[in-house]
């Protein structure tokens, strides 16, 4: 065996949200590995959906215009077809409602397939100084109070790696979830479906039809095609009963008849290019931490197609853990910061699993839950104000800078918004009139050694949009999450720091009175 490999951060599983955890993590300056069983990365289409959040997240690390220039049009983007067959004279084009959210974020959502947003995060990662190995299995790991060992096999040939610690991104079929003895809750998996991915040139026949995905009702309900580039590239999804037709009869000719059956069309040209059987599955895993090694993405969670959630969940559990590993690795922050994942990614992730099942089926909005997800957690210090109340708590977003909320958008001029303010370091916000006392006040709060920077926002909509008074005072985490507000002005100078140790991980500074009790 090679000499042993140390690393800060190992991360298993070299798909979106293994990528993108490398990604964020060397935004912050930590050094990673990511091992990655399979070759390359994806060559089938999977997930489409990128969500306005994930966009967020994307814009946030410097990903957005790359993720952007491979994904759809926008104008494609922007409808859900309904239709007998694809190319039937029955079917209905309804646009997507993209208003509210074009108020609410600087982003819109995008579809991008999966199979080419993996190689520009795995470009990124690899230009960001990531240690990215693909054909490179995680044989087995242990752990200590200090660390993670694991054993990584790369050509037949072994290799220790010693990391401080573990990420599990390795997918639904992974063994890191089991090898930690973590349990799954949920409905489990409902039905099969099989995909096959063909190539026709209907680009012209589709000119007044194109959408983001096409629902059919042949050869049987539930059946789609979902856009890889809406001209000649096509993926048919339907419900499969591997009890009525086995697996093996699932030949080249019964899928082009398959796919013949939801085109409505037996004219047109087909070239077959493959084949997948799936289980449409909705489970999340009952602990995302075990000492030292962390689940993330499918590993933690999967959910129905149904409205594109579940890689957009993995995407935001990595932008919530890679700046709490930063801050830990870093010495800013208490190990028991990270001790908040689970409870700030683990309610958000059922959420989904459970919009999954039905509530978010396309053309439903689901900017409530992926805008609107509350993080409670030790870390957030709550205001005990009341949460906004809404009758669709899935489809409609309230924008509110409550503690535990993600910080509202506002644009602020010259194409930047509240959002490109977040994302190193914590970040203190207040108005004019509150700038002398907050200076102070971060005087004071920088001495705890948590990385703080002030911003003075001097639109008066932000009082409003962010809910404080004149002189009121807003602490947003690096990850855009509000960790803390003053609605009017401090009350005194150290309520900042204070405040800063909580989200750091420190929890409440004591009075000596409280100690002495």
């Amino acid at each position: 065996m090679r000499k042993p490999v140390g690393v800060p951060v190992l991360i298993v599983g070299g798909g979106p949200v293994g990528l993108l955890m490398a990604v964020g993590l060397r935004h912050f300056g930590v050094d990673c590995m990511v091992a990655e069983k399979h070759a390359s990365t994806l060559d089938f289409p999977k997930g489409r959906r990128v969500t306005a959040r994930t966009v967020e997240i994307f814009r946030q690390w410097g990903l957005e215009a790359a993720v952007s220039d491979v994904s759809l049009p926008q104008a494609d983007s922007l409808f859900v077809f309904e239709g007998e067959t694809l190319l039937g004279a029955d079917f209905r084009r309804r646009g997507l409602p993209v208003d509210e959210v074009s108020r609410s974020s600087p982003t819109r959502e995008l579809i991008c397939s999966q199979e080419l947003l993996e190689p520009v995060l795995r470009e990124r990662a690899q230009d960001d100084g990531a240690d990215v190995r693909f054909s490179t299995e995680v044989a087995g790991f242990t752990q200590d109070d200090d660390g993670v060992t694991a054993e990584i096999v790369a050509d037949g040939e072994p290799v220790a790696v010693r990391a401080t610690y573990m990420v599990a991104a390795d997918g639904v079929r992974g063994r890191a979830r089991e090898a930690l003895g973590v349990s799954r809750s949920g409905p489990g998996a409902i039905g099969y479906r099989v995909s096959i991915l063909v190539e026709a040139d209907i680009e012209i026949r589709m000119k007044e039809r194109q959408s983001a995905v096409y629902w059919l009702r042949q050869p049987v309900p539930g059946s789609l095609f979902a856009a890889v580039d809406n001209k000649s590239r096509w993926l048919f999804a339907v419900p499969y009963d591997p009890d009525t037709e086995p697996a093996e009869s699932l030949t080249e000719d019964r899928c082009i008849e398959l796919v013949r059956g939801g085109l409505g069309d037996d004219s047109v040209g087909l070239q077959y290019i493959g084949h997948r059987v799936w289980e449409p599955t909705a489970l999340v895993a009952d602990r995302y931490q075990i000492g030292r090694v962390f689940l993330a993405g499918d590993a933690a969670h999967v959910t129905m197609p149904v409205g594109g959630l579940g890689m957009n969940c993995g995407v935001a559990d990595a932008h919530n853990l890679a700046w709490k590993l930063a801050g830990v690795l870093a010495g800013w922050a208490s190990p028991a910061l990270l001790e908040s994942y689970e409870p700030e990614r683990r309610p958000h992730a059922v959420a989904c699993a459970d919009a999954s099942l039905g509530p978010a089926r396309p053309p439903n909005p689901v900017d409530g839950l992926v805008l609107g997800h509350v993080c409670e957690s030790a870390v957030i210090t709550a205001d005990h104000t009341a949460a906004p109340s809404t009758p669709d708590p899935i489809g409609q977003y309230v924008p509110v800078g409550r503690p535990g909320h993600r910080a509202p958008h506002l644009w602020l001029g010259g194409g930047r918004s509240t959002l490109d303010l977040y994302g190193n370091v914590f970040v203190a916000l207040t108005d004019p009139a509150g700038k002398r006392a907050l200076d102070a006040a971060a005087g004071v709060a920088r001495a705890t050694g948590v990385p703080l920077v002030v911003h003075v926002l001097g639109a008066a909509a932000w009082h409003d949009l962010y809910g404080v008074e004149r002189g009121g005072v807003v602490l947003v985490r690096p990850d855009g999450y509000v960790a803390w507000r003053s609605i009017g002005p401090p009350p005194t100078s150290h309520a900042l720091a204070a405040a800063l140790r909580v989200a750091a991980g420190y929890g409440p500074r004591r009075t000596s009175l409280e100690r002495d009790n």
